[in-house]
């Protein structure tokens, strides 16, 4: 089962930074974990930026650059068998969404930055603990390091181009 997060999650900021707590005290030697605990950071990353360019010109900007490395990040987690959460990357918002203060956006962009950090860290000591070092853990080293960038200002990159038909994961 597939659960479509935005109409379930209140506050997308306060989910990104308890997962994101979640993952700074998760072992490392847990590959697994850390790549699942990636999976949900990231579905809340998105949706909160999400609300962020709807909250702001500037963060619309820099969300369509994000856009695609969000999407190649989550191709990368789930190479790696990570979307058994269960939990789908939000497309876009619903309509039903409620628009943030330009304040409120700042804090998400702050948010998902912190999250990446943490996430690129995480997940190269997980890459550095198996007994081998996955070079599939390093696209998402990389990625997540883009993905800050991003939100940052200091990346941009290409549209995305969605598969047709997008992946189940992508609602």
């Amino acid at each position: 089962m597939t659960v479509i997060v935005d109409r379930h999650v209140k506050d997308p900021c306060a989910w990104l930074r308890a997962v994101t707590g979640e993952l700074a005290g998760a072992p490392p030697a847990d590959t697994r974990g850390v790549l699942l605990t990636v999976w949900d950071g990231l579905v809340a990353a998105r949706l909160a930026g999400l609300h962020a360019a709807a909250a702001s010109p500037r963060w619309r900007a820099r969300q369509r650059h994000a856009e695609a490395v969000e999407f190649d990040l989550a191709v990368q987690l789930a190479r790696n068998c990570t979307v058994g959460t269960g939990l789908a990357i939000p497309a876009r918002l619903s309509g039903a969404a409620v628009a943030w203060p330009v304040e409120r956006a700042d804090a998400a962009v702050a948010a998902i930055i912190a999250f990446c950090g943490t996430a690129e860290t995480m997940l190269r000591r997980a890459g550095e603990l198996t007994p081998v070092w996955e070079d599939s853990l390093l696209g998402p080293v990389a990625l997540t390091r883009w993905l800050a960038d991003c939100w940052a200002g200091r990346h941009t990159g290409d549209p995305l181009r969605l598969p047709v038909p997008p992946p189940p994961w992508w609602r």
